[in-house]
This record gives C-alpha cells, structure tokens and sequence, in this order.
C-alpha cells in the first residue's frame, strides 16, 4: 500500500468514527434507556473495528498517526 493511500483511508475512518460517535450521542438523547443500551454496543464494536484498522495502518505507517493522538512528547 502506498502511504498516501494510506492517509486518506486513515482520514475516512477518522470520519466515520466521528459520525458514529455523533449517532451515540443522539440515541442518548432520544432513545429510552433500554433502547440505547440495546444498541450502544454495536455502536462501540463498529468503533473498535474501525481502530483496529487505523492501528494497523499506523504500524504500517508511523508518522502518518496524526499529531492529536500522538503519545506526549513525540
């Protein structure tokens, strides 16, 4: 995979997970209790998948980790 290509599907995923973390906050509030506890966890499995793609990417890649989510003093 070419790093550039690599950026832009980091980017994407970037994104989407800002989308689903958006979608979180409107079931909270506008779903019962039990509706959102029904449908929060795949909600974070989608999360948790996404990452998995962005580790993979950043092992590949390490200087395209974006400069937020750096570890503190690199």
């Amino acid at each position: 995979m070419d790093k550039d290509v690599a950026i832009r599907i980091d980017g994407m995923l970037i994104g989407v997970r800002g989308n689903l973390d958006g979608i979180a906050h409107y079931m909270k509030n506008n779903l019962s209790s039990q509706e959102y506890d029904a449908l929060i966890g795949y909600i974070g499995a989608s999360m948790a998948e996404l990452i998995d793609i962005s580790t993979s990417l950043h092992k590949q890649f390490p200087d395209i980790i974006p400069i937020e989510l750096r570890p503190a003093g690199k």
